[in-house]
């Protein structure tokens, strides 16, 4: 039942995201640059801060 796929080319791009961010004025890409990276660190501050409330507590999966 399970078909063989083709890997997926690496190398590939999307290329909506590439058109969505020519469409877009330097400011917008320089905003959309700086949120992804606000919400990256309060990801990487929310489980830094995970790690040092539970210091001895082991996930399960």
């Amino acid at each position: 039942m399970s078909k063989k796929m083709k890997p997926k080319n690496l190398s590939d791009v999307d290329k909506g995201l590439v058109a969505m961010f020519l469409k877009m004025s330097i400011e917008e890409r320089l905003r959309a640059n700086d949120n992804a990276t606000r919400t990256i660190w309060e990801l990487r501050n929310a489980y830094k801060k995970q790690r040092t409330i539970r210091p001895g507590s082991k996930r399960t999966t």
